[in-house]
Formats: structure tokens, C-alpha cells, sequence
């Protein structure tokens, strides 16, 4: 069984987490964001070896369209290159330039295996992250936070194909391991309970549900977002009352999220923003919240769906649950509308992107630095401001 759009409700539905990275897509993202009744949306920016951040291309498209457009700017990995043993003061730093820009919230990717390969990422419970810590819990900027990637991206037998040809086989004690990852986030709540973060792809613990039952209960400031992970709804369709129950329980601390432009982002920008990979995003998650039975996917599947395991199973919500999972939640934390840009602050970090870039380039970085989207971005809100 399949819902149609005209079955789902009709509530307004933010979505936590949307990917953009490029400056010419814009406009078909916003299409596809209307058509899929995706009322707004909140870009979360990730680091780019060729660009350093996305910030600037977000902050673009939040001035385009400033009612409907929230952005969580990304760190800027610098310090991790250049002075390591300071990076946690830099990016506490890093978080008053993004406020100030207008950014809504921080988005960090860096819990990603991968990342802290490519990257030299300290322990997240290490000293030097302290100060960052501390200047999250003190100004209150909700953090939407990739740690780890599904349990089976750890074992040969059970990795999917699709993720091994990605290079997201993480066995064999290269990258860090899920449980440490796990340990040292915990310990971090511990010293800073007022952290307000999201975890995105509801944790990696759809099939440990008693495990993040035990953590929301005891960090009051976490949340997770229902971003796939196709294997989440999978173990979700294992035991759908189970589901629905935690769902019941845990209503306020779970936001919509689909991953719309993630294709675009990390395999082929030059098909835009895809209606049909976009629709079946949001179609997997709102069948899940909203249909009562049994529910399948039509076509090839979102963009690292992999091979359908259909049926998935929807848990069928009450409506005064699903505004909240919607869109109420994410406003909680976020704001009821999105901050006011400073086009000066957007304009000179704009302009120091640019020479990290140039800078990066010159000293023979491995691939090749692209300062152009900084200085458009930048020149566009310099002549604003």
C-alpha cells in the first residue's frame, strides 16, 4: 500500500535536513521543496575540500528566500590543519561568526568514521574540544550532529554493496569504532547536559531502541531526526508497535528529516535536485509516520536506499503528534521563523574564505582550492549591506 500526497496530511512540514551546495540549484530545490509540500527547510552545511564550507551558498539561498529558509552552518576545519592542539578555541570562535552571520544553529559531520579518517578530529571527549563545548551550552545554538553510520558498515558480511563501493567499509580498526564514538559523546552530555543537539539518522539506534529510550532520558536537551538511513525504517518494520510506542513516548524529541540534495551534493550535481529521488524521501518517511500497515516504494529508491527490503510498516500517528514531528520541534529549537542576515558578517567571512582558499593553494594543497563561490556570495552581500 502506498499513501498518496492527497491521503497524507495536510500540516506544514519544516524539513530539518536539507543539503545545498550549489549556487545555480536554487531555484529547482525550492521547486521541488513546493511541490513535495515541504513548507520550509533547513539547510545543513558540511565541509568542502575544494570550498573549505558551504556556509556561503546557504546563506545565498536564505536571502533569496528568508521565510522559509533556516541554515546550520558548518565548521571550518582549518584548525584542525594548521594549529590542532588549539582547535577547539577556534571553533568556539567559529560558533559568534556563524550567529552573527545569521545562521540558525551549527551542523557538524565531522562524528562521520569517514571524517575522522580524512581529518585529524580529536577525541570528542578530549580537552581540547572543551571550549567548544562550552560555548554551545552557554549561548544555547542547537547543534544537528552526524555521529557515526549504521552498525553493519563495520562488518564485512553484512555492509550493502552500495556502501562499500562508497568506501564506507570501516572494519579492520582504520577508522574509530562505533562504541568508542559512542563513549565519548556520552561522556560529553555528562559535562555538558545543556548541550541542545540532534542527532542525525535518529542516532544510528532504530535497532537499539531501549538504548536511545535510556539516553533521551537522561540528556533532556537531545533529540533525533528520522533522516534515512533506509535501514532505520527496516528495523523500524520489524516491530512496528514497538516503534509507534517510542514514537508515543518520545513525540517532542523527534524531527522530520530527509536528506533531499545529499545526491546532488556528493554524486551528480550537474542532474540538480531530483523531483522523483527527492519524493521518495519524503514519501518513505511520511508513509512510515502517517500509513497503517504495510507500505512499499515505487521506482529505484532514494539516492543510497540500495535494493528494497518492502514492505516497510508505518506506525500511523496521531495528527497532534505529527505537527510536532513536523515542524513544531525543529521550531523549538530553531525559532519560529529564521534569524535576520548580516550581510556585512556574511560579506567579510566571505572574504577571509576566500584567502584560506588562495592561501591553501598556494602552500600545494592535494586538490585544488575554488575561492569563486566565496567572492560571488560575498560581493553579492557586500553590495546589499
Amino acid at each position: 500500500m502506498r499513501a498518496s500526497r492527497e491521503e497524507l496530511s495536510d500540516l506544514p512540514v519544516t524539513d530539518s535536513h536539507v543539503h545545498f551546495g550549489h549556487l545555480e540549484l536554487g531555484d529547482g530545490l525550492m521547486r521541488v521543496m513546493d511541490q513535495l509540500g515541504i513548507s520550509r527547510l533547513n539547510v545543513v552545511c558540511t565541509p568542502d575540500r575544494s570550498r573549505l564550507s558551504l556556509v556561503p551558498d546557504a546563506l545565498h539561498l536564505k536571502a533569496r528566500f528568508p521565510e522559509r529558509v533556516y541554515v546550520f552552518g558548518g565548521l571550518d576545519p582549518s584548525p584542525l590543519l594548521i594549529a590542532p592542539e588549539e582547535a577547539g578555541v577556534h571553533f568556539a570562535s567559529y560558533v559568534d561568526t556563524l550567529l552573527a552571520m545569521g545562521c540558525d544553529g551549527i551542523k557538524m559531520i565531522e562524528g562521520k568514521p569517514e571524517m575522522r579518517k580524512m581529518l585529524p578530529i580529536p577525541p570528542f571527549d578530549a580537552e581540547v574540544w572543551a571550549p567548544y563545548w562550552a560555548k554551545l551550552a552557554e549561548c544555547g545554538a542547537p547543534l544537528i550532529f552526524h555521529v557515526n553510520d549504521p552498525a553493519e558498515f563495520w562488518d564485512a558480511a553484512r555492509i550493502p554493496d552500495w556502501a562499500r563501493e562508497r568506501g564506507w567499509y570501516y572494519g579492520g580498526g582504520d577508522f574509530v569504532s562505533n562504541e568508542q564514538q559512542y563513549a565519548e559523546i556520552e561522556r560529553v552530555l555528562g559535562r555538558h547536559p545543556e548541550l541542545r543537539v540532534v542527532f542525525a539518522h535518529f542516532f544510528f539506534l532504530a535497532d537499539q531502541l531501549p538504548r536511545l529510550a535510556d539516553i533521551l532520558d537522561r540528556f533532556a536537551n537531545v533529540c533525533v531526526d528520522l533522516t534515512p538511513g533506509v535501514e532505520m525504517y527496516h528495523s523500524f518494520a520489524g516491530d512496528p508497535d514497538a516503534a509507534r510506542e517510542f514514537f508515543l513516548r518520545y513525540q517532542d524529541r523527534i524531527l522530520f528529516g530527509t536528506d533531499i540534495g545529499a545526491k546532488a551534493l556528493l554524486a551528480t550535481p550537474e542532474a540538480g535536485i531530483e523531483l522523483e529521488e527527492s519524493r521518495q524521501r519524503v514519501s518513505l518517511v511520511r508513509q512510515f509516520l502517517e500509513s497503517d500497515g504495510e507500505f512499499d516504494l515505487a521506482g529505484e529508491g532514494g539516492f543510497l536506499f540500495g535494493a528494497s527490503e518492502a514492505p516497510f510498516r508505518g506506525i500511523a500517528l496521531p495528527r497532534d503528534v505529527l505537527a510536532k514531528i513536523y515542524a513544531r520541534n525543529f521550531e523549538r529549537l530553531a525559532g519560529d521563523r529564521p534569524r535576520r542576515l548580516d550581510g556585512t558578517a556574511i560579506a567579510n567571512e566571505c572574504e577571509r574564505l576566500a584567502r584560506m582558499i588562495e592561501i591553501r593553494g598556494a602552500a600545494g594543497a592535494e586538490e585544488a582550492g575554488d575561492p569563486s563561490v566565496a567572492r560571488r556570495v560575498g560581493a553579492f552581500f557586500a553590495a546589499g549591506s
